[in-house]
């Protein structure tokens, strides 16, 4: 285990204890544009993380949700290409609004990015106490246990997640390809975090997602967790995701193909 692996999940343990003390006590709310907002738990789970991470390794960059747009495309800048800086990609609150509403469903997502790929994961649902981790070619866990994809075969059997986007016409796409995958399978799910529900496909809770609006916080740590329980997870036309792709499509691996044709239909 790595000392930025072991760093990781330390962070990302400790910036959900701050979320867990403030869930039930009184919170600020602003919008931060249309559909979207940011609570003051969002900001100290965001420095928690960056005190930790720059503690132990101040040379490292850290990239979050609550940057400015300019300063991300800085950090993206210094961390390209096969000799770029490490940086850390962290959505410190993934869920604001359940975690507004108070749904109990968020967590925090760290990412390690470096040399053009994602090398650590770890996401840390507070409430319920998991720490979802992969580290590039160990594996995948929860809570130090190794996790895998389901064995789902048939999609009568299968649970899908989707997620909605803040655009309208994307908004109409997801529901029109949501509501085909329901037709042929067991249920669906819409939970509201992205990297819960996409770490709940690595832990065989459930068998396929579709999200059509990402951004690399979102799901860079949680799609390295997928690939190490031995799940399978692509772009909508197949392709292999990186970091910078904007929509995704992840499954048990078993019925990836019939997900694809849902989405190019």
């Amino acid at each position: 285990m790595t000392q930025r692996y072991e760093l990781a999940i330390r962070a990302a343990r400790a910036a959900g204890k701050v979320l867990r003390a403030k869930f039930y006590g009184t919170r600020a709310v602003k919008s931060k544009g249309k559909r979207d907002i940011v609570t003051d738990a969002d900001f100290a789970a965001d420095h928690t993380l960056r005190e930790i991470i720059h503690a132990r390794f101040p040379r490292d960059h850290f990239l979050s949700e609550e940057d400015p747009a300019a300063t991300r495309e800085k950090l993206w800048d210094k961390a390209r290409g096969a000799n770029g800086d490490y940086l850390w990609i962290a959505d410190p609150l993934d869920g604001t609004t359940n975690y507004a509403r108070r749904v109990p469903v968020f967590c925090t997502s760290l990412a390690l990015y470096h040399a053009g790929a994602v090398h650590v994961g770890a996401v840390y649902d507070p409430l319920l106490d998991e720490l979802y981790s992969a580290e590039r070619g160990r594996g995948a866990f929860l809570n130090g246990k190794p996790i895998r994809a389901s064995a789902t075969r048939k999609f009568i059997d299968a649970v899908i997640g989707a997620e909605w986007s803040r655009d309208e016409t994307l908004r109409a796409r997801t529901a029109k390809i949501f509501s085909a995958m329901l037709m042929d399978a067991m249920t669906g799910r819409a939970l509201g975090s992205a990297a819960l529900t996409l770490c709940y496909v690595a832990a065989g809770r459930v068998d396929g997602y579709v999200h059509l609006s990402l951004a690399p916080w979102d799901v860079a740590a949680a799609a390295l967790i997928v690939e190490e329980a031995g799940g399978k997870i692509t772009t909508p036309t197949g392709a292999r995701w990186d970091v910078h792709s904007r929509a995704y499509v992840a499954s048990n691996g078993i019925f990836h193909s019939r997900l694809l044709r849902f989405c190019k239909s």
